[in-house]
């Protein structure tokens, strides 16, 4: 395609660092590839972080790109720990094997896992109080318990000395940021997804001596509950240039995120230009084709797909089933019921009745615990079997297979990042935009709460069906797209 005045600007660009501000579906990967093309005597490396970004990336970037995720990059420090024995010593480390072999509770156990990952994302050296995750350590008379448990599960996984306590894939790579390692051989880096890299990565990437191009899209950001963080806000750049046409939806979709953004983002300065066929978004889902159900919890996924059961279309939740925490349903739902021997979930075990996890649910303002809540309520005794329908109604899709699908996609924000449907149905779990009648203060909302909005509008191609909430306010302030 011809490329955008936008696009020139960013392959012509002449800075050794070089931050761009790609909106959703600006065509930052086409860009990416026109940048190296243009420079066929440099040795580039393409940094992405899952494996089904490089694979594409691999395709489609010119001979002269080496793309590799940065697990693969980092992967000898595995090499070095353990040498052929590698691939076995790395891995899933469960919680019960935690509570098997230190001898602690389950709820620790949890805790001293997520304790590691959250630590791996980070620059301290040491695992630390900060490190616990809140709502875990709020549940706790001593948190200090889980530094200690963590510190001693990790030193495990490191030493190889217990088969089944396995270092995690960000275990390695936080031993490889340690070492401040140089990554020869190439003289410029391209990163994707910057909004999305933790500190440790960041750090990795920003000590290199080449030319680095970091894109992102800080509006994108929705990962902070892994450590993410907004790394074109702390990247010192040479020069800052924009992405601003988007190629996937029209006006409509353009819009609207628009309008989002302008509202409760501070310091939004460039609007998206909707660029898609068919220029004029429908507001509207033809139920009778193919559509994606995108909501912001797993408990909401569950309750639009017990709506849907009614039309007796074919489900596939976007990554599998197993993503959906169906199980976490079937948790409160037994502790509803005083059948505390059938539940899995230490989290959801450590409360003493379903009256404390609504309690704390309502006064934490969790989304995902309230919906939770809110299911076990509405469908009560109905819920094993709602589940196992639900679970029977799954197929297995290829990606190449998703466009001639008829039946219903069903996905979280999250899982949806990086994809785009025809058609998508917002569930009704978002950010509010009205609390007792009155319009929200932008200073009231949760900054990622608006990302993770905006993330999921912006999926659709064509056709938009709105969370009644922002119909509302789009209609209040007069900025509902005709």
């Amino acid at each position: 395609m011809e490329l955008t005045d936008e696009q020139l600007r960013v392959v012509r660009s002449r800075a050794g660092r070089l931050s761009v501000q790609a909106g959703a579906g600006a065509a930052k990967t086409t860009t990416l590839c026109e940048y190296a093309a243009a420079r066929p005597g440099r040795r580039i490396l393409y940094l992405a972080f899952n494996k089904s970004i490089q694979l594409e990336a691999q395709e489609r970037m010119p001979a002269n790109v080496t793309a590799r995720t940065t697990h693969s990059v980092s992967w000898r420090k595995a090499a070095e720990l353990f040498g052929q024995r590698a691939k076995d010593r790395v891995g899933n480390t469960y919680p019960s094997t935690v509570a098997r072999t230190f001898g602690c509770g389950a709820l620790v156990a949890t805790a001293a896992l997520q304790t590691i990952a959250r630590w791996c994302g980070a620059l301290e050296r040491q695992i630390g109080l900060q490190h616990v995750p809140p709502e875990l350590a709020a549940r706790m008379a001593d948190p200090s318990v889980v530094v200690a448990v963590a510190r001693e599960v990790w030193s495990a996984m490191v030493q190889g000395r217990v088969p089944e306590v396995r270092l995690p894939h960000d275990g390695y790579l936080k031993l490889f940021q340690m070492d401040e390692p140089a990554l020869r051989g190439f003289d410029t880096f391209l990163v994707d997804e910057a909004q999305d890299l933790n500190l440790c990565t960041f750090d990795i990437v920003a000590r290199q001596r080449g030319g680095v191009v970091m894109v992102g899209d800080e509006a994108q950001g929705i990962y902070s509950f892994r450590g993410a963080m907004n790394a074109l806000a702390i990247f010192e750049a040479d020069e800052q240039l924009p992405l601003t046409r988007s190629f996937r939806f029209g006006e409509g979709v353009a819009a609207v995120a628009n309008a989002l953004l302008s509202a409760f983002k501070p310091g939004f300065q460039r609007p998206l230009i909707g660029a898609g066929v068919p220029a004029r978004t429908r507001f509207t889902v033809d139920t009778k084709k193919g559509f994606a159900v995108i909501a912001r919890t797993n408990a909401c996924i569950f309750e639009e797909a017990v709506s849907f059961l009614a039309l007796n279309r074919r489900y596939h939740f976007v990554g599998g089933t197993e993503g959906y925490k169906l199980e976490k349903i079937l948790d409160a739902y037994y502790l509803s019921c005083g059948d505390r021997g059938l539940m899995r979930n230490p989290y959801l075990r450590s409360f003493e009745s379903f009256e404390d996890l609504a309690s704390l649910a309502e006064e934490a303002e969790d989304p995902e615990l309230k919906h939770l809540v809110r299911v076990v309520c509405e469908y009560g005794h109905r819920v094993p079997d709602l589940v196992d329908e639900i679970k029977s109604r799954h197929v297995e899709l290829d990606k190449q297979a998703w466009r001639c699908f008829d039946g219903i996609f069903l996905s979280t924000a999250h899982k949806s990042k990086g994809l785009e449907f025809e058609q998508v149905w917002l569930a009704d779990d978002y950010m509010r935009f009205f609390e007792d009648g009155k319009e929200v203060d932008p200073d009231e909302v949760v900054q990622e709460e608006v990302h993770i909005l905006y993330v999921a509008l912006t999926r659709a191609r064509a056709a938009l069906r709105l969370s009644e909430s922002l119909e509302e306010w789009l209609r209040h302030k007069q900025l509902m797209p005709a």
